[in-house]
């Protein structure tokens, strides 16, 4: 009797795998598969005899660990990323090294949780310790911090403006006179000043005035640039003044002057 098969028609997806598939799908060798299979980390059956591994249960697994890779495939833990992270993935989140995650995770008891014996903290743990603190931040809000850093003044140039010790500064945002005028915020654990609110202070009392200066101002930084610039500037000069005196040399003083010249 013939058996007529629908042309077109969608095959139906598989439920049940193989051992000896699964195997080859994560490059194990034969005791490593029935290792993994005793574990029970998936859905195994024995039908007609032979040991299956259920396809979806297997997926659903693989999805929420990350020691086991596919040979040709995705990258396994896709879900597992999704609620919690590494400390890898929490060291490049806030930018640091992987002996301060461990010692921020230690210092504020961040819970943590093992996933094939590999540590990993809980998203809602991580996120509720980033957002009770400001010193450590990711590099999304780094980048919004850089506009409130552009708009504010930090206590070393706040004193740097006033010509004050720092101690000044301190006292000046403590001062019940003082304080109400200035707006303090705080970026990655440490306070700084409007400018906004800094030129407000400013017109408000006649105590403490800018002081007015260009080179002290300078960071260090700054500083090396402009001396370095002063010095190529004279070089240039002094380099102009001896080619305006070879106008009144002689020959044999023109020639070897040039030669003195030559780098």
């Amino acid at each position: 009797m013939a058996v007529i098969q629908r042309v077109g028609s969608p095959a139906k997806p598989r439920k049940w795998m193989s051992v000896h598939e699964m195997g080859d799908m994560l490059g194990l060798k034969k005791t490593d598969r029935y290792w993994l299979v005793h574990k029970n980390y998936f859905r195994t059956e024995t039908l007609l005899g032979k040991m299956r591994v259920e396809i979806a249960s297997f997926e659903k697994w693989y999805a929420n660990q990350d020691w086991y890779h596919k040979v040709n495939g995705e990258a396994p833990g896709k879900e597992l990323r999704l609620r919690s992270y590494s400390p890898k993935e929490i060291q490049e989140m806030l930018g640091t090294d992987n002996a301060t995650v461990y010692e921020i995770l230690k210092k504020n008891n961040i819970e943590t949780v093992t996933v094939n014996e590999r540590m990993r903290v809980p998203t809602d743990a991580f996120w509720d310790w980033y957002h009770s603190q400001s010193r450590y931040r990711t590099q999304e809000d780094r980048k919004k911090d850089a506009a409130a850093e552009a708009a504010s003044l930090s206590m070393p140039e706040m004193a740097r403006l006033l010509d004050v010790p720092r101690s000044t500064v301190y006292g000046i945002l403590s001062s019940k006179k003082y304080a109400p005028l200035l707006d303090v915020i705080v970026i990655a654990g440490r306070r700084r000043v409007t400018r906004e609110s800094f030129e407000r202070f400013l017109q408000a009392q006649d105590t403490y005035e800018l002081f007015n200066f260009e080179y002290e101002e300078l960071e260090l930084e700054e500083k090396r640039e402009y001396e370095n610039y002063k010095r190529r500037c004279l070089a240039e000069a002094d380099h102009s003044q001896e080619k305006k005196r070879l106008e009144y040399l002689t020959v044999p003083e023109a020639a070897e002057q040039e030669w003195s010249l030559q780098p």
